[in-house]
């Protein structure tokens, strides 16, 4: 996978990054594909020293602010965090027997599943203004009429607003990016 001109920005801290399921997929539906996303988003950001700053997890893609304490590894922690929720999104299909398992299945020499799309969007996040406008954005993703997940930014489990909100229990371990950007 090429980097899309990502060594230039290799100095740079912050960034608000969306992947997709495979062809939109609503593969992310189940409870438990959802946590596979939360566990996955909390050891990478372990891993490689990042500051989650906000996310939503919808049905089929999600989207996190991350921030890198120390050394940018965006590619690597993209890498590590699709292929392992890859094979634990794969095993629920499975157990589940959902129907969708048969439309992510490619069978294409080594790889038998495809579960994400083979890139991800990055957007470098250079100041406090684009990084609310974003985490705005991602606050208000399962409101859109053609999701309609929630009525209200702070009743859909599956996002940060309910820590900015004064709900600090949340499934990804949210830093609060006014500690960061001030």
């Amino acid at each position: 996978m090429g980097l899309r001109n990502r060594s230039l920005f290799l100095e740079k801290k912050c960034f608000f990054v969306t992947t997709s399921c495979y062809k939109h997929l609503k593969l992310l539906q189940t409870e438990a594909c959802k946590l596979v996303i939360a566990n996955s988003l909390n050891f990478v950001a372990a891993k490689y020293k990042i500051s989650i700053l906000g996310y939503v997890i919808m049905p089929n893609h999600f989207h996190v602010l991350f921030y890198f304490n120390d050394e940018n590894k965006l590619s690597d922690s993209m890498r590590d965090l699709k292929k392992f929720c890859a094979f634990e999104i794969r095993k629920c299909l499975e157990s589940s027997k959902n129907s969708m398992l048969n439309l992510i299945r490619i069978g294409n020499g080594k790889q038998v599943f495809k579960v994400w799309e083979d890139r991800f969007d990055d957007v470098w996040i250079g100041n406090k203004e684009l990084l609310e406008i974003k985490l705005e954005y991602i606050h208000q993703n399962p409101l859109q009429s053609h999701w309609n997940l929630s009525e209200y930014p702070e009743n859909y489990k599956y996002s940060s607003a309910t820590f900015y909100l004064g709900t600090p229990d949340n499934v990804v371990k949210i830093i609060d990016y006014r500690n960061i950007f001030d």
